[in-house]
């Protein structure tokens, strides 16, 4: 009875937990103030008594001005603060597993506490004040890093530093295990900024044939023999000609792509 007892009591108390977040959010969000992240506030959002058992998160547009209590979520792997107050990044060391971190529309102008995230595949923090492009190697000790959002692909929602001259190539030196950058996948990224790119393993071998004339054999002085049968030869061999040249061209542009 008594271990029932204690049971219905936990119960009753993660209940009055949840409660109390959601309570927190509506009363934050109505008023306009600032909303302070709290384990409860956690709880009630994602329908979870136990912080461990959160693997993602959201939190957009509640007025939040600082990331806090969220170290205590260890198996989080999509967090969401979109829409928000913050300014600086800090809360997420211990957040081993985050995968995906959305930020987009704050107030972060530097990307330093994410060195400690290395399971973060995609950053999203568009419509920020990123305005130095040497914060970006915060980023380069996240060996997993496969996508950056600066600004979106249409160019709308920039932090400041996309409009530094070198900000793409600057971005490639730093972060050379880049996959997408705003949106726009980046082909032989491991190779495209270097100074001297390395020749292809395999170069395809072309073959090509000495050159012939078409009328070779042909006489203007030659009457006798049949018209229809001279020209059918010769288109036979204009045909034939024409064939290899095809051939010729498609291995021209296979040895072309390995250096683009």
């Amino acid at each position: 009875v008594s271990r029932l007892e204690s049971v219905e009591c936990s119960v009753e108390e993660l209940g009055d937990e949840l409660k109390l977040g959601s309570e927190e959010l509506k009363s934050s969000v109505a008023s306009g103030m600032e909303t302070r992240i709290s384990h409860s506030l956690i709880k009630a959002v994602a329908g979870e008594f136990d912080l461990e058992s959160v693997f993602k998160l959201s939190l957009c547009r509640m007025n939040i001005r600082k990331m806090e209590c969220l170290d205590d979520c260890v198996h989080l792997q999509e967090l969401n603060l979109s829409g928000n107050e913050i300014t600086e990044l800090e809360g997420v060391g211990r957040l081993h597993e985050l995968r995906k971190l959305t930020l987009t529309s704050n107030k972060i102008s530097s990307l330093d506490g994410l060195q400690k995230c290395h399971a973060l595949e995609y950053l999203l923090i568009q419509d920020n004040a990123v305005s130095n492009i040497a914060t970006i190697e915060a980023l380069a000790s996240l060996p997993n890093l496969k996508a950056l959002y600066l600004k979106n692909i249409d160019g709308t929602q920039k932090n400041p530093v996309c409009e530094h001259p070198s900000y793409r190539s600057s971005i490639m030196r730093q972060l050379p295990k880049l996959q997408i950058l705003d949106g726009e996948r980046l082909k032989h990224s491991n190779t495209l900024y270097s100074d001297t790119p390395p020749a292809p393993s395999a170069v395809p071998k072309v073959k090509i044939p000495e050159s012939k004339s078409w009328l070779a054999d042909f006489s203007w002085e030659d009457t006798g023999g049949d018209l229809d049968a001279m020209l059918a030869q010769s288109q036979a061999r204009f045909d034939a000609v024409h064939q290899e040249s095809k051939k010729l061209n498609a291995a021209a542009v296979s040895l072309l792509s390995h250096y683009q």
